[in-house]
């Protein structure tokens, strides 16, 4: 049996996106039966995808008004079609290699089994179809992204990993629009339940692309109406609770205390923060 499911809310597999996804898709394949891999949706592309890489497939998610899918519909559906014990949700374009399956396996014995792990991604330019890489070139070439490219922001949260007890019952959030995933974080933290940060122990490779499918980026995740929504569902948006983890797993594989280091990255982003500020109050 699988310990970890790994689910995700595909786009429609047009242009660009199906390189993208296939090349995510490849990467979770290439973790092995460990992992089980649920895609959600029928957008166009979508239940090929889950043919050809051997993944379960739902097609029927709640959607809201716009047509936009649920993120609390995926998490249901999701514990109805895996027995795995733990939970992770990222976007359709994050390739992940074999350390995601080490940080799963290190804060799954977190006592009482409740936490929230979260992780920021590295940007890439990868520009071609790595389905037919052999595995080493894959590892070569993960691991000189991690030497040579940035973090992303500390604002930004790109896949979240819980046990399957947790977060049961989650506001009608809209996917891939702004204000839930910090919701995620501050209602970890108003439960009491440990914040984990995973960035420097997990590879999560996001490649590049613009945001034709939700508008502009601002308008996504901060002015359009169902960012607005998304922020009326979640009571705010969160931005300080909502960014920073408790906890972090360091190098031994031990999850500790974050300390004063989430001062010392929130110092290093704070020009990122100041223009969200200005965007947010434009808005």
């Amino acid at each position: 049996m699988s310990h970890l499911c790994l689910l995700t809310i595909p786009k429609p597999h047009l242009g660009t996106v199906e390189r993208l996804q296939n090349n995510a898709f490849d990467s979770w394949r290439r973790l092995g039966d460990q992992v089980h891999v649920i895609l959600l949706g029928d957008e166009p592309g979508v239940a090929e995808s889950a043919r050809d890489f051997g993944f379960g497939h739902v097609p029927k998610i709640q959607r809201n008004r716009f047509g936009t899918p649920i993120i609390g519909s995926a998490f249901k559906l999701a514990r109805q079609s895996t027995a795995a014990t733990q939970l992770l949700y990222t976007n359709a374009d994050i390739l992940f290699d074999r350390s995601l399956l080490s940080a799963a396996a290190a804060v799954d014995s977190w006592p009482q089994n409740r936490y929230l792990a979260i992780g920021q991604r590295i940007e890439s330019d990868l520009e071609t179809d790595i389905r037919q890489w052999p595995e080493s070139k894959l590892c070569e070439w993960t691991q000189q992204q991690r030497q040579v490219r940035p973090r992303a922001s500390i604002l930004c949260k790109d896949y979240f990993l819980f046990p399957r007890h947790l977060f049961n019952t989650v506001p009608d959030f809209a996917v891939g629009r702004g204000n839930w995933d910090n919701w995620m974080v501050y209602h970890a933290h108003c439960q009491g339940i440990p914040v984990i940060d995973l960035t420097h122990q997990v590879a999560a490779l996001h490649q590049a692309h613009d945001h034709q499918h939700s508008g502009n980026r601002r308008q996504a995740y901060v002015s359009g109406d169902e960012a607005r929504e998304n922020q009326r569902l979640a009571g705010g948006r969160h931005l300080l609770l909502g960014s920073h983890a408790s906890h972090r797993l360091n190098e031994q594989g031990e999850v500790v205390p974050m300390g004063w280091r989430w001062i010392s990255r929130g110092l290093g982003d704070a020009p990122r923060f100041v223009n969200l500020l200005r965007s947010l109050l434009r808005s």
